[in-house]
């Protein structure tokens, strides 16, 4: 099979998924992570997965920051980020990936924020902390259009974190 082909199926079955997980299990943010773990072999182990967590539905169901771009963004540090805590190119590099993935998911949805992204994909939000609209959430079939973003979101990072070790092997 071609490289590129190889390529696209990885990011293809990371997209997939991330959304099936979002579908079943629910929490964008260890979904996302979650489905980029299994696919690309991400060290952490259970311990990050079980810190993404909190971060699902906009940071503890907030809706401020999208919490699939969190659990994007936990993998790229993983990636790129060192142990070394004085490793300052390892910072650099690290911080621009995750600059990199935000910006593109600005691009994708005009936002990073979940609210906004839940309002442009179902033409209002919900305060999931709230029971009764909790229950319209489920009602309306959200978890139909939150699995789409969660799984688009996980394969920009995965784009993201083969290039970075595309280019790292190179090297």
């Amino acid at each position: 099979m071609p490289e590129s082909s190889l390529r696209e199926e990885i990011l293809g079955r990371i997209e997939n998924d991330a959304s099936d997980y979002e579908k079943s299990s629910h929490g964008c943010s260890r979904c996302v992570f979650k489905a980029l773990q299994d696919n690309l072999n991400l060290k952490g182990g259970p311990s990050v997965l079980k810190a993404s967590t909190p971060l699902a539905a906009g940071v503890a169901m907030q809706g401020e920051i999208c919490g699939a771009l969190l659990g994007g963004l936990l993998a790229i540090g993983i990636v790129t980020a060192s142990e070394d805590f004085e490793d300052t190119d390892a910072l650099t590099d690290s911080l621009a990936a995750g600059f990199r993935l935000v910006k593109k998911v600005q691009r994708e949805f005009g936002t990073t924020n979940c609210v906004e992204i839940q309002t442009e994909q179902s033409g209002r939000s919900y305060r999931l902390t709230d029971s009764k609209e909790y229950e319209k959430f489920i009602q309306a079939k959200e978890y139909v259009k939150c699995p789409r973003v969660v799984g688009k979101i996980a394969r920009m990072t995965a784009e993201f974190i083969l290039d970075y070790q595309t280019k790292k092997t190179k090297k």
